[in-house]
């Protein structure tokens, strides 16, 4: 009987191990900063971007600090997610630019830091994620692929966790775009555990929201935290707008 019960949880524990689903022995034990991320399951982030700051993007190429606001199911405001950054490069670099962005709660708190430094190619994209500020607790880094966006996360040791296999962005039309979040060698794509997502139509508390990040409730709360760090790399990559250089304009 012992013998048989020991096989048995290798085959579970191998079987969580193929996909990648991280979750906490106790979910509600948790770094305090991160006790915010326990029971949810989903989170709505909404990219804030005043009138002004369209017009001066738009007509004048100086891009704007982003600025997001993070939701619960109810609407309710749970983060504040702000950029510092110089205007050379977020104007020049773009979507390519190095930053830092941190992670407010309703307390103004600094709880979580995201770091992606500034890379040369196209494909070694990477984001380092803090909690508390200067304490790594996970990564994402950008794969190389012709066609579709692919993206690994890994732990605090920088060992992987689980992929996100993206869509084509320049293809979507009148859909969700949706990043999957798949095993490490990506055969869960049928069945995936989550997902990153920027909804064609959104009603009801979070109408207009731009990206919805879900995932297990029992994923670890670090993982949690580098998922909507994974969502903030996605929306700088894929969907920000290269600014027009001002020499142009002159």
């Amino acid at each position: 009987m012992i013998r048989i019960t020991l096989i048995q949880s290798n085959m579970e524990f191998s079987a969580l191990e193929n996909t990648a689903m991280i979750s906490s022995p106790d979910p509600y034990h948790c770094p305090s900063l991160l006790e915010t991320l326990t029971r949810i399951d989903q989170l709505f982030v909404h990219k804030e971007q005043s009138l002004d700051e369209a017009c001066e993007e738009e007509c004048c190429g100086i891009k704007s600090n982003n600025r997001y606001t993070v939701k619960n199911d109810n609407g309710d405001k749970i983060f504040t997610i702000l950029e510092d950054n110089d205007c050379c490069n977020r104007t020049c670099c773009a979507g390519a630019r190095s930053f830092i962005m941190s992670v407010f709660n309703n307390s103004n708190q600094e709880i979580i830091r995201l770091v992606r430094p500034f890379v040369c190619n196209c494909c070694g994209n990477e984001l380092e994620v803090q909690s508390p500020p200067g304490v790594t607790i996970g990564y994402v880094r950008q794969n190389c692929h012709f066609f579709l966006p692919k993206l690994t996360v890994e732990n605090e040791r920088g060992e992987p966790a689980f992929k996100i296999a993206g869509p084509c962005v320049a293809c979507a039309c009148c859909t969700d775009e949706t990043f999957e979040l798949v095993s490490l060698d990506e055969a869960a794509t049928d069945n995936p555990f989550g997902k990153i997502f920027k909804p064609f139509i959104n009603s009801g508390p979070n109408a207009g929201v731009d990206f919805v990040v879900k995932f297990l409730s029992n994923l670890e709360v670090k993982m949690k935290a580098t998922l909507l760090g994974a969502c903030i790399l996605i929306d700088c990559l894929y969907y920000e707008k290269t600014s027009k250089p001002l020499c142009v304009l002159l």
